[in-house]
Order: C-alpha cells, then sequence, then structure tokens
C-alpha cells in the first residue's frame, strides 16, 4: 500500500514539474528556429481581437515578424545571461489607430526583454525584474 501511495506521489510530482516554468541553458532554444509565435500580451494588456503581433527566429539570432501593422526583423543574443534584442528595422507603412499602438507598445517593449521562459504552452518574455512584459502562444 505504501509503495502504491508513494508511486502515486512522485507521478503527482512529475507532473507538477512538466508544467512549471522552463528555462533551459541557452533560451533562444526556447523560440526554435522557423516556429512562429502569436503575441497575445504586451505589457500585461492582451493584443486587440484582428491585431496579429509574431515573433519568429528564420535563423540563429535573428527575430522577425509582424509588430501590428508592419513587418521588423532585428538580431537576438544572449550576452553575459542575459538576452539582448537589437535595434529591429521595419517597413513603414500607417494603419488604423488600434493597429499603431499594438505597433508602439511592442517595439517600446520588446528591447527590455532579458530572459525566457516556457510556461505550459505560453513563451514568456521577462524584463530583468522577472516581470512577464510579453507573452505568446504558438
Amino acid at each position: 500500500m505504501r509503495v502504491a501511495v508513494l508511486a502515486l506521489a512522485l507521478i503527482a510530482l512529475a507532473a507538477c514539474k512538466e508544467d512549471a516554468a522552463q528555462t533551459p541553458a541557452d533560451p533562444l532554444a526556447l523560440i526554435g528556429t522557423g516556429t512562429e509565435w502569436t503575441i497575445t500580451e504586451i505589457a500585461g494588456a492582451a493584443v486587440p481581437e484582428g491585431v496579429r503581433v509574431t515573433l519568429l527566429s528564420p535563423e540563429p539570432g535573428m527575430i522577425a515578424g509582424t509588430s501590428g501593422c508592419n513587418r521588423y526583423a532585428g538580431r537576438i543574443e544572449t550576452r553575459e545571461g542575459a538576452l539582448h534584442v537589437g535595434a529591429l528595422a521595419g517597413t513603414r507603412m500607417m494603419c488604423p489607430p488600434a493597429q499603431m499602438q499594438v505597433e508602439q507598445a511592442f517595439h517600446s517593449t520588446i528591447g527590455a526583454v532579458t530572459a525566457l521562459r516556457l510556461t505550459g504552452p505560453a513563451l514568456d518574455f521577462t524584463d530583468a525584474a522577472g516581470q512577464v512584459i510579453l507573452r505568446a502562444s504558438r
């Protein structure tokens, strides 16, 4: 009986561990090459319905996607244990105000990202204080 209880406890503990946030040695591995992530939250606010913000890594050390209105691309690297997002280049179209507000929020937030963690199906982008500043899903 004790063995069965111990086995069940170990299974439950293993399940909890799988749900916990995961951060590998190289956090860029969480993005994955060619995997497109949809940004669902920026600075704690949900991305509005009909506005698309994405992020993918077309090759190691690069990120690209849509920022609400325009397309962007830039460099990302791990330096001294923290992520560093370089300046982003992008197209310069004008869109409706809601899209432009989301785009401005994305561009002003992504530069503060210093770490990534996988929490269940969500990819969390955190700042130096460990606060989630961007959240994405596949």
